[in-house]
């Protein structure tokens, strides 16, 4: 199997170019290969711009080589589990300070009962950031008055996110129609990023928690970015 690679900031270990140690570290993995990924290289890429804290890092984890198909939630944890024991055998795991993030959809189960039993399975050891249906509903809630506008009144077709084009589902396609980007796209979160504290505030009107969302519309992304802004000094 091929080992994830790792991207890191170096933007985030200088102040003033004064070296600072993190206090805490997460390591991300995503179920998609563009979106999410790109997304939070864009959070990592203007962190003190968003406020996340200089103490905090950011790993992003690649998928290469034969595990870059790897998408299913059962295979992010394999990979996320397979890469604590390589941290542990290099000496470079800090239970301390270390976290470990899947990102995912809910949708990518079709039965919430299998969605619920990977949740509790997952959870003991692990972050897991879920969007239901999928990522593009976080993307949507960077727009002003997203939940009253595309939300509320799309809730049923949203939910069940069937595809609608070869390159669409109706919460991406939807996405695209109110932002008009692609997500896929290189360029789309410097479109996003004056919204986001936009989204963490409309994101607590949706369903937060990751069990309750087997069956609502939701997202937990704001809760992670809120995390990323806190002193770690603070909450240790």
């Amino acid at each position: 199997m091929s080992p994830l690679r790792e991207f890191r900031s170096l933007t985030n270990r200088f102040d003033e170019d004064i070296k600072i140690e993190p206090l805490r570290r997460y390591y991300l993995i995503f179920e998609g290969a563009n979106t999410e990924r790109k997304y939070f290289q864009g959070i990592d890429n203007n962190r003190k711009e968003l406020g996340i804290n200089s103490h905090i890092e950011l790993v992003i984890l690649h998928k290469e080589g034969d595990i870059s198909s790897y998408s299913h939630p059962i295979k992010l944890l394999e990979l996320i589990e397979e890469k604590k024991k390589s941290l542990m055998r290099d000496g470079k795991f800090d239970k301390a300070i270390d976290r470990f993030v899947i990102v995912f959809d809910r949708d990518s189960y079709e039965k919430p009962e299998d969605y619920v039993e990977f949740v509790e399975k997952a959870c003991a050891d692990n972050i897991l950031t879920v969007t239901s249906p999928c990522f593009e509903l976080w993307l949507i809630l960077h727009y002003e008055n997203a939940v009253e506008k595309y939300v509320k009144p799309n809730r049923d077709k949203l939910f069940d996110n069937e595809k609608v084009s070869r390159a669409h589902s109706f919460a991406s396609n939807l996405f695209s129609g109110v932002s008009g980007t692609n997500p896929k796209s290189g360029s789309f979160f410097n479109k996003l990023k004056g919204g986001i504290d936009l989204a963490i505030e409309q994101e607590k009107v949706l369903e937060q928690d990751i069990l309750k969302m087997a069956t609502e519309i939701g997202s937990n992304v704001g809760v992670l970015l809120v995390q990323m802004r806190e002193d770690p000094r603070d909450v240790l």
